[in-house]
């Protein structure tokens, strides 16, 4: 790997970003992973996008499914992100709180809010295949703050925010 390569994911471990799971049912098997590059892409028509790092196992069913759901995670899902981003870690137990759609895909329920998509288009860049994402539904769970990612750690805004509120 170069120089350049190193610098730009150290530049990026000390980004913060939200962390997200992504699931979809492929011949009546459910498949999952967390991503932390979603990001809004269009409001017309609703559209988001995010990155896939392969394209096989459960990435490969996302870009597989006739749709999948896009799940925003709480503070309080750092164990279910961390689940679905290490193989053979435990997926789609009943205390993950999942249900499954009419439209097939497992849903997340205490996740703040999740997007039920459609693949719009794709292009790959390097050894990555960029989505952009078309949005049908939105679904909304518990009211939270959303959960986020910086440096192989999980970060809790109301944290930040008790923290400052206790020093005014």
């Amino acid at each position: 790997m170069s120089q350049l390569s190193d610098e730009f994911r150290t530049a990026f471990r000390h980004h913060p970003a939200g962390v997200a799971l992504i699931t979809a049912t492929v011949d009546d098997v459910p498949y999952g992973l967390t991503i932390s590059s979603l990001a809004s892409l269009s409001i017309e028509p609703v559209a988001v996008s995010f990155s896939l790092a392969k394209e096989s196992g459960a990435a490969g069913a996302v870009l597989a499914a006739s749709s999948f759901v896009i799940h925003m995670l709480g503070e309080q899902q750092d164990e279910l992100a961390t689940n679905f981003a290490r193989p053979g870690a435990p997926r789609f137990t009943p205390e993950q709180k999942f249900r499954i759609l009419p439209t097939g895909e497992p849903h997340f329920i205490d996740a703040p809010v999740a997007f039920r998509a459609t693949l719009h288009s794709s292009v790959s860049v390097g050894g990555s295949r960029l989505i952009a994402a078309e949005v049908h539904e939105i679904l909304h769970g518990l009211s939270e703050q959303h959960l986020l990612h910086q440096n192989r750690e999980y970060l809790r805004i109301s944290e930040f925010l008790n923290a400052s509120t206790s020093r005014q």
